[in-house]
């Protein structure tokens, strides 16, 4: 009787480890994927960020005026206009974060420092990139400018 109530005790500990050591091991991918991400992003590519769109093209995003799910071309459209009147002055990693489920999600933050084109100040923006694993790759699902 003892031994099936420890058994009761340790094994839900036991499971939620299993679920943690499963997050951290796709934590150094996820990493790499915001970091891939973070360079297309400072390099203006919008065509190159939404080729990390999700199989159905679907994607959440938000540049300031609320959010609404796009299709990876209007997404593109979006960026390139975006892209087009401003250039990145710095731009880095601030956080990446497994944060579990099924499918598993995870979510990068950037900080852009960027200045409107022919303009001498500088602004500088958080961005949320909402991530999903497919189950072979990690997936762009969300962009969201944070002021």
């Amino acid at each position: 009787m003892k031994r099936l109530r420890t058994l009761a005790v340790v094994l839900p500990l036991l499971l939620v480890s299993a679920r943690a050591a499963h997050a951290q091991k796709e934590a150094a991918p996820l990493g790499r994927f915001v970091q891939t991400l973070a360079r297309l992003w400072a390099d203006g590519d919008a065509d190159g960020l939404i080729a990390y769109a999700p199989p159905d093209g679907l994607l959440l995003l938000d540049t300031g005026d609320g959010s609404e799910s796009v299709t990876a071309r209007h997404a593109a459209a979006a960026l390139r206009a975006l892209f087009s009147s401003r250039e990145t002055v710095d731009l880095r990693q601030v956080r990446v974060t497994v944060a579990g489920g099924s499918p598993l999600r995870g979510f990068g933050e950037i900080r852009w420092t960027f200045r409107v084109r022919d303009m001498p100040a500088v602004q500088t923006r958080s961005i949320y990139l909402g991530l999903v694993w497919t189950g072979r790759s990690w997936r762009l699902g969300e962009i969201r400018f944070m002021p």
